[in-house]
Order: structure tokens, then sequence, then C-alpha cells
């Protein structure tokens, strides 16, 4: 039988870097392609419940034919999941997202929140970024972005795990490896925007966030792609923490006990 992969992101279906991943699909299986009909970066795993989504057919890329969803990335994910307008994907692919999601970042990524919600319903995923906003350089990164999705459709992944793949800002021929690599922390380049008080201009606060060079961050997403490597972190849908559940155990949790205290 033919692979169903399905191809989304978050910066919608109009973006260079889907174009791209697309290209790096071909002939691996049949692709369907459902995405936003707009950017909807850091929608994490947001879905629309409130009304009804509309997909309209798009043209996008270098004559790729796929469906422009008004919705956010996860709804494109489950549009598909459902088998309303596809065949039910085999595999979720997601990006190519045009700025890095690492660290604590992948909590906020719509990139990756696609990748989530297919892993949440038992189906392999990827998610791809690349580190610069504009990388003119991305039509050299087929080869590599082929190569990750063949060895997951070859090996396979563990049941709700996903491998989000991040690239460094630079030519294929100076890139030095492909390294896995541990989650790293808070990003360097949070800020947030005020509006300015009586009427001037907006202000930009940056959080303070220094990477040192040595301890935790060592071999992080951030450690690795600041070499010139890809970064491939697996992460899994799973957020307990079985130590803290142990733990709980311990505590005062008896609610006869808690209602006598009223």
């Amino acid at each position: 039988m033919t692979l169903q992969i399905l191809l989304t992101n978050d910066d919608g279906i109009d973006a260079p870097g889907i174009a791209v991943l697309r290209r790096a699909l071909d002939g691996l299986g049949e692709v369907t392609t459902i995405a936003p009909d707009r950017n909807t970066s850091a929608a994490a795993r947001g879905i629309t419940i409130h009304r009804a989504l509309s997909l309209e057919p798009r043209t996008f890329g270098d004559g790729f034919d796929g469906l422009a969803c008004d919705g956010m990335p996860s709804d494109c994910v489950r549009i598909a999941l459902l088998g309303l307008r596809c065949a039910v994907p085999d595999l979720v692919v997601s990006g190519v997202n045009a700025g890095g999601n690492m660290g604590a970042d992948v909590t906020y990524s719509g990139t990756v929140g696609a990748a989530f919600e297919a892993a949440l319903r038992g189906h392999p995923a990827l998610a791809f970024s690349v580190e610069a906003l504009e990388p003119g350089w991305l039509d050299e990164a087929v080869p590599i972005l082929s190569a990750m999705v063949a060895h997951v459709v070859e090996r396979g992944l563990p049941r709700h795990s996903i491998l989000n793949v991040n690239l460094p800002d630079r030519p294929l021929a100076t890139v030095t490896g492909i390294h896995p690599a541990r989650l790293g922390g808070a990003s360097a380049y949070d800020y947030v925007t005020l509006a300015g008080a009586g009427g001037a201009g907006p202000s930009e606060h940056y959080l303070p966030c220094e990477h040192p060079a040595s301890g935790e961050w060592v071999d992080t997403d951030f450690d690795v792609v600041a070499s010139g490597a890809v970064a491939v972190t697996p992460l899994r849908y799973d957020l307990l923490d079985p130590g803290l559940l142990s733990d709980l155990a311990g505590w005062d949790l008896d609610l006869e006990r808690l209602r006598a205290r009223l």
C-alpha cells in the first residue's frame, strides 16, 4: 500500500518552507497538503471550536495542490486524521517553519503543535524548523529533510513521540552534521512588546536569558544549532511527572479529613 503523508505548517500554505518540504517528500508516498490559509505562528495546539471550518483548494509553491484551512495547524491535522477530506495519513510532517523551534519555544509552536496532534492520536510525526526567518538557501536542505522523513518511514517512532528537527542558518555545504540533542530551556530572544504611554510608539521589553557555554546547555538543541549542525530532538506527548505522582501519595489528600477541617 502507498504510504499516506499529511503535510502541514503554521506559517501558512503560501509560505516558502512548506513548498520546500513538499519537494523533499516527493517519491516517499502520496502527499496531501492541508495548511492554514494565513500565518498562525505560536498557535501551539490551539483548535477551532466555536465555528465551522472551511477548506479552499489552493495551488502553492511549484504548482503543488493543497487545501487552505481557515483554522489552526492542529485543525488541519484533525481534519486529516478523521478522514474528512483525504485518506487517513500514516505520517504527519509539519514545517519548514521560518525561525527555530527549540527549548521552551516548542510549547508555543504551531509547527510542533501540529506534530503533537498527530502523536496524541498514535501517528508518527516530524516537525521541521530553520533558524533563519528568510533563509534564501533553504532549497539546499531538501536532502536532509527527505532523509529524516525516510528514516522515520523505515524505522518508525515510539507511540506518542515526534522528532523535532531544527536546521542552522547556513548553506548545506557548511552544515557541520546532524546530531541528536536534548531540549534546551528558555529562548534568549524572548520579548514582550507594549504600547507606549501617552500615544508614544511601542516599546520592547526583553526577558533576560543567557545561554552559558557549559553545564546544562551543552548538547541541547540551542547548542547543536549554534555549532552549525542540525539538531534532532525526540519529544513525547506524555507530560506526566512520574516522580511527583509517586510523591503525591504522601500528601494529606484524604477527603474526609479535609472536610472535617471546614
